[in-house]
């Protein structure tokens, strides 16, 4: 069979610059680094603005795709690791799309070491897929450009991630941990009954207290409230827990005026009690609450307390110890805690050390009982309750195997 003749292709001018692929699909890349970024000007830049461009440059809006699943994922991260990326990645392998649009190139990568970047780069010049900024149009296929496209695409590329390292790390970060080693507030989460005091000056004088915790009376008189009930329970967390997800005292929801003018106070908690719907800390939440040693007026930098008796402190000295003592393995230099006392609901004693003797017929006694195990030996278990006559019983077990004699947890 004679081999099919087809058009001839239209030769590419070398030294012009491609159309845009307007018959193929475009798609929007967007991302953030951290969930406090999304909804800022940025994001409007990166989708609305971004979308009508390209409808402004001829695409049909069902043509464009948004792809926004990476809000709040760092640039530095791998294709693999970031759900729109890899999405991204596989319409471009697949041929789905002519072209793909972001606001700056930082968008797409923030990778010292351009491998993730590279990446990209070849997938887009091995299907003809077009990226697109505000200020450029890369073109990696063009046979004349393509070249110097790929090059200037890899420095803008080096230019994010040199900014990320040097100026975001190696300065700002810095200068953030140098503020925080001294007892200052950096901008983590405010812990639940503290405020932060942001008024560099008072009365025209400087403001000792400047990035310090104040009591926050609102918050306070809660977490108070929780190292009690804590005690009361006799160190017992789930069941203090509990105790507060169905009765309280629960966090009130902060509005306008709450705040004296100059402070900040916590605004990250969104746990509500599956019982009431307020505002209350989940089992984990409680616990960490019930060893930090900020509410006693330490500060803490890395894991490490760095500042004593820095700011005012909210709980009594002997009410926290009583709560630390028994949750945390280590004391306030990370050495084992000596007065380290966690609670047990029951201890099981070794039968060394057990006082009575078993019952008498313990492994001698079989049932015929159960049809799918004749001849079953029964377990001889100890109680936990206390009896006059007798610290053991006899019980049925359930069908259970274990190895050739089956064994399980028995009812009376």
């Amino acid at each position: 069979m004679p081999r099919p003749l087809k058009r001839p292709e239209q030769p590419i001018d070398p030294y012009k610059a491609q159309p845009l692929p307007l018959g193929r699909p475009a798609a929007v890349y967007y991302r953030q680094s951290s969930e406090g970024q999304i909804g800022n000007i940025s994001t409007t830049l990166q989708t609305i603005d971004m979308i009508e461009h390209l409808l402004d440059r001829g695409w049909l809006r069902e043509n464009v795709h948004m792809i926004d699943a990476d809000a709040a994922v760092s640039g530095t991260k791998k294709i693999h690791e970031r759900k729109g990326m890899t999405q991204l990645m596989q319409m471009i392998e697949a041929g789905q799309i002519g072209l793909v649009a972001a606001q700056d190139v930082d968008r797409f990568f923030r990778d010292v070491t351009m491998i993730e970047t590279n990446k990209f780069i070849e997938a887009c010049r091995a299907n003809n897929v077009q990226v697109m900024t505000p200020r450029m149009v890369y073109d990696f296929a063009h046979p004349i450009m393509g070249s110097s496209h790929i090059k200037m695409f890899r420095e803008e590329a080096q230019r994010a991630a040199d900014y990320l390292e040097y100026q975001i790390r190696g300065r700002l970060v810095k200068a953030r941990h140098s503020r925080s080693a001294g007892g200052m507030w950096s901008g983590r989460r405010i812990l639940p009954g503290f405020m932060v005091d942001c008024r560099a000056k008072v009365n025209e004088q400087r403001n000792p207290d400047f990035r310090k915790y104040k009591r926050f009376d609102l918050y306070a008189d809660v977490a108070l409230r929780y190292f009690e009930l804590f005690r009361e329970n006799n160190g017992n967390l789930f069941q203090t827990w509990r105790f507060i997800e169905r009765n309280g005292p629960y966090f009130p929801d902060i509005v306008e005026g709450m705040v004296p003018e100059g402070f900040k106070a916590t605004d990250h908690l969104d746990r509500r009690s599956l019982v009431t719907g307020k505002l209350t800390p989940s089992s984990t939440g409680l616990e960490y609450m019930l060893v930090n040693v900020a509410y006693i007026g330490h500060w803490v930098h890395m894991g490490a307390v760095v500042q004593w008796n820095n700011h005012e402190p909210i709980i009594p000295l002997d009410l926290f110890m009583y709560a630390f003592n028994r949750l945390s393995p280590t004391d306030f230099h990370g050495e084992p805690n000596p007065d380290y006392v966690p609670y047990r609901p029951w201890i099981r004693h070794d039968k060394a050390e057990r006082c009575t003797e078993p019952p008498t017929y313990s492994g001698l006694i079989y049932t015929d009982d159960l049809s799918a195990h004749p001849h079953k030996r029964l377990a001889g278990v100890w109680n936990h309750m206390p009896r006059s006559t007798s610290t053991c019983s006899m019980s049925i077990p359930t069908v259970q195997p274990c190895g050739s004699c089956a064994r399980s947890s028995s009812t009376n």
